[in-house]
């Protein structure tokens, strides 16, 4: 009973498949991420702004 061989070349192309295939959804993450936290940083500035606008409005009436 012998075990079938094994082809090399076929195993390292499934896991260089899966290793890519991992890194580039880890990629699009952190770019998600990135650009989302972005967003979120740029509407709390302009809240923060519009806050301040208005107490100074309210001070200076």
């Amino acid at each position: 009973m012998n075990p079938a061989p094994v082809d090399w070349g076929v195993a390292f192309r499934i896991v260089g498949g899966g290793i890519l295939v991992v890194f580039l959804i880890m990629s699009l993450l952190a770019i998600a991420t990135t650009i989302m936290g972005k967003i979120f940083t740029a509407r709390e500035a302009k809240k923060k702004a519009a806050a301040k606008d208005a107490a100074a409005k309210e001070a200076a009436a």
